[in-house]
Parts: structure tokens; C-alpha cells; sequence
């Protein structure tokens, strides 16, 4: 049946595939989102009681969340984009070309501090014999834990 499509016919037959696509998903997809739910969630509570609105949800720290797995810290640590400020880097950059503006020192090594707290910890649990779901529940809690003392200390700045 393929053959009598062509070569592209067959191309979008094997790429459509429902198992390659099943694959992809469960494989990569599944995970990517369920980091970007997580890292969504976090925000958008952290947003609305600091601030009252979802202005200080930050796209970047979700977006680098889905991407980068565990060490997503290093990338959020240095840039954050919000619908209220833009885009801001704390090399500096962004308000070279004019998108927005630094991100203070003291952000940027709370959102390193934090990323890096977590990630040690993870690390930690995922060498002992804890039984990985108990470790996702700790990991997550302490996630959410540690992302609210973060944005304490970055609103007292």
C-alpha cells in the first residue's frame, strides 16, 4: 500500500506512524509536559499570591523547565520573561538591543541557589533505595517549597 503512494507518501506514512508517534510521546513528549505542567503551576501560584495577577509568571524558567530536565536551573538562574517586564538576562543583554531589561544579581543567584538546592537534593535521593515515586513526591514538594522561599527573598529586594 505504501508503494503506491511514492516516496512521499510513504515518508508521511512512516513519520504519521502511530507507533513511531506513540513512541515520541511516551518517550519524550510525556515527560517535557509534564516538567512544563509542574514549572507552569509553580508560577502561576507563586505569581498570584505575590502579586495578585499572573503577571510575574515566568515563561522562560516553564519553557527551560520542559527542555533542560534537571539542570534547567543553570538556564533559569540567568534569564526570565514576563508579560509585565519582558525579557531580562542577568548578563545584561536584553536591555542592549532594547527587549527588556537586567535581571538583578540577587535574582539570579536565588534562582541558582534554589535550582541548585533542588537538583543536589534530587541527585541524592535518586542514588538511595527509595522507591522513585516517593523520591517524585519529595522532589515536587520540596520543589514548591523551596521556588516560594525563592520568590520571598526576590520580592524583599
Amino acid at each position: 500500500m505504501m508503494v503506491s503512494y511514492g516516496i512521499t507518501g510513504s515518508m508521511v506514512a512512516a513519520v504519521a506512524s502511530p507507533v513511531l508517534v506513540r513512541g515520541l510521546v511516551d518517550g519524550l513528549g510525556a515527560r517535557v509536559v509534564q516538567r512544563m505542567g509542574i514549572e507552569a503551576s509553580q508560577q502561576m501560584v507563586f505569581s498570584y499570591l505575590g502579586n495578585g495577577d499572573l503577571s510575574k509568571v515566568d515563561l522562560f524558567d516553564i519553557a527551560a523547565a520542559g527542555v533542560f530536565r534537571k539542570s534547567a536551573f543553570l538556564f533559569q538562574g540567568f534569564g526570565d520573561f514576563t508579560t509585565k517586564a519582558g525579557f531580562q538576562d542577568a548578563l545584561g543583554l536584553a536591555s542592549e538591543i532594547g527587549i527588556g531589561g537586567t535581571k538583578s544579581t540577587t535574582a539570579s543567584l536565588v534562582d541558582l541557589g534554589v535550582g541548585g538546592f533542588n537538583w543536589k537534593w534530587k541527585n541524592t535521593l535518586d542514588n538511595s533505595d527509595i522507591d522513585k515515586v516517593v523520591i517524585n513526591t519529595i522532589s515536587n514538594f520540596n520543589n514548591t517549597i523551596t521556588l516560594g522561599v525563592g520568590e520571598i527573598i526576590k520580592t524583599r529586594e
